[in-house]
């Protein structure tokens, strides 16, 4: 238990999940209370047709619906002024976010911002609402993020060239709708972002300094759904079994790291998001492989017990060798579903490595990372992955 006496886990959300789970959406709106809702979303979904599937158990239970479709990937702090303007006009009761972790983020950070003063930068880092902010459910249709069940909203500073992070029990949904019909409606290149996301988060949640009985199950499990099934879920969409099992794997991660925190790759994937507009999962899938070779030093251990769960033999080898088949385990997963290996094949610069580096090292998640880190460590990361 890492020297604590008291061990704490706590996971506000209510989960609904399984095939059709989206069609109890009206019921559990109206056992909040809520008369009008408003889903947010982004443009592509509200084409697909997954806004009508949300929309229609809303109706059937008497709760009237608008939609805000604005919601791009990396929500800004403007378009989060923006959605509160309408939000807080609307007379709303409830917010429905609806997508991949950008829009469930925009949609919390609306939430906070309908009930509360100033902009949503006044909120940056861990903190408590004066007033509560507006409840939410949310309807991933990624398998990844888990922000369906997170404390946290990432947000994008584009005055800044920043993201940060909203970290608060307040934000969490107060209904996760886990239905594997709505992801496998996601483009490839998603499948593979959210997918190895989810990864990182069960990884660096094992990997924590803050971990605990319950959060090592969650992500030690998830690691291995993952492993087995992240290859057929981007081969196979249809594969529901698979689809299932992705989303189950994401949401387990989520509850883990939400009582965790996380660690050196999550703190230094941000800054090519914001910089370059490198997808946030996909920043993961690059960095995670050298977040992990940094990392194999300060908990051996835990590395092999990844390792046997993406399925590597591990008798018979030394525990440094068979710490590092973790971390080629990871290499080969995101080689054969077909992330991109570095930095620089997504647009990212050398002189842009000293910024990153700088606001890397602002991350809260590097206090709890199993390895101590130094701008140094982060900038010797960043060359070798670009």
């Amino acid at each position: 238990m890492n020297g604590a006496t008291v061990t704490r886990f706590h996971v506000p959300t209510k989960v609904v999940r399984g095939i059709g789970a989206v069609d109890e959406i009206g019921k559990e709106a109206k056992a909040l209370g809520a008369k009008r809702s408003l889903v947010v979303t982004g443009r592509n979904i509200a084409k697909s047709g997954l806004v009508e599937k949300v929309a229609e158990p809303l109706k059937a239970e008497g709760i009237e619906v608008d939609v805000f479709d604005e919601v791009m990937p990396d929500p800004t702090v403007k378009l989060v002024g923006e959605g509160t303007n309408i939000v807080r006009n609307g007379n709303y009761d409830v917010i429905v976010g609806l997508g991949g972790g950008s829009n469930i983020d925009a949609a919390k950070a609306m939430s906070v911002m309908a009930n509360n003063p100033g902009t949503i930068c006044d909120y940056e880092g861990s903190v408590e609402f004066e007033t509560p902010p507006m409840p939410i459910i949310a309807v991933p249709t990624t398998a990844g993020t888990g922000s369906e069940v997170t404390y946290s909203s990432v947000m994008t500073d584009t005055d800044r060239d920043y993201k940060f992070v909203v970290w608060s029990s307040m934000i969490t949904a107060k209904v996760a709708i886990l239905d594997p019909q709505m992801p496998a409606t996601c483009p490839t290149i998603a499948r593979i972002a959210a997918g190895m996301d989810a990864l990182t988060h069960a990884v660096e949640s094992y990997l924590s300094k803050t971990n605990n009985p319950y959060s090592e199950s969650l992500a030690l499990s998830s690691i291995k759904l993952i492993s087995e099934n992240l290859r057929i879920a981007v081969a196979d969409p249809s594969n529901a079994e698979a689809m299932a099992n992705m989303q189950l794997a994401a949401n387990m991660a989520g509850m883990a790291f939400t009582n965790t925190r996380l660690g050196i790759v999550h703190a230094i994937a941000l800054p090519p998001s914001a910089l370059f507009h490198v997808p946030h999962g996909i920043a993961n899938a690059i960095l995670l492989p050298y977040g992990m070779e940094f990392n194999l030093i300060g908990n051996p251990k835990k590395f092999v017990d990844i390792a046997y769960a993406m399925g590597e033999n591990v008798d018979g080898f030394t525990l440094m060798e068979a710490a590092s088949f973790a971390v080629d385990a990871v290499r080969d997963l995101a080689v054969d579903i077909g992330a991109p290996q570095t930095l620089g094949g997504v647009g990212a610069t050398e002189d842009a490595i000293p910024k990153m580096a700088e606001d890397g090292m602002k991350s809260g998640h590097l206090a709890v990372n199993p390895r101590q880190v130094t701008i140094e460590d982060v900038t010797r990361i960043f060359e070798a992955a670009l």
